[in-house]
């Protein structure tokens, strides 16, 4: 997907019954025609596979769109805790289906991940910084058990600081009433790295995340 269209991937998690993607692109169309195309070839490869014919996902993929930064940040490490979360593994590098070996550097050859864009999205200048920034903050949430399901990253239009919210809901006509706050976790500020703002998320229909597509 990644060859065929103007899409970075950032981040991964591979489970036995869902995928987690966090995806970069310039045009969000390019994301749309990329999972379709992603989705398809899936579907087409296992079927093909198992001699068997019909649907194979459950439904079309549901989007959420992060500001870079520290929200950008905080959506990675939520993705990459996923299994950690659900009691399978007591750290990411365990999983094999994981993004972990690419974003911690531990893998040279054969990425998938866009590291350097990562880097950069996620605020960090060099790539020292960012791999003891990774690896001290996936350690302290653990140690921490910074573990609780945020459904606001799969549920939401938009995640963001106020601000950044506020100006996507103003686009697709969602009043600031529609916001809401997301309490920042406490491994960043103990890590003494970077302060943690809250994040802002907006919800909102199939048809408020047609607008936004249209939008952006």
């Amino acid at each position: 997907m990644s060859r065929s269209y103007k899409v970075d991937i950032l981040g991964y998690m591979v489970t036995s019954n869902h995928v987690h993607l966090l995806l970069w692109a310039r045009d969000p169309a390019e994301i749309s025609e990329g999972l379709r195309f992603l989705e398809g070839t899936a579907a087409q490869k296992y079927n093909r596979r198992k001699g068997r014919s019909g649907s194979f996902w459950s439904g079309r993929y549901k989007s959420t769109l992060i500001q870079d930064g520290f929200h950008l940040g905080r959506c990675m490490f939520y993705i990459d805790l996923n299994m950690v979360r659900n009691g399978q593994v007591d750290h990411p590098r365990e999983w094999f289906g994981s993004s972990y070996v690419e974003t911690s550097g531990k893998r040279k050859r054969s990425l998938i991940v866009n590291r350097d864009l990562l880097i950069r999205k996620t605020g960090h200048s060099s790539e020292e910084e960012f791999t003891s920034w990774y690896e001290n903050t996936l350690k302290e949430k653990i140690r921490r058990k910074e573990l609780a399901r945020e459904p606001f990253w799969s549920e939401s239009l938009a995640v963001g600081d106020k601000e950044w919210v506020s100006g996507i809901a103003s686009r697709i006509h969602l009043g600031k009433k529609e916001l809401s706050r997301a309490e920042p976790s406490s491994s960043g500020k103990s890590l003494k790295v970077r302060e943690e703002p809250a994040s802002y998320y907006v919800k909102g229909g199939k048809r408020s995340n047609q607008a936004l597509s249209r939008a952006l």
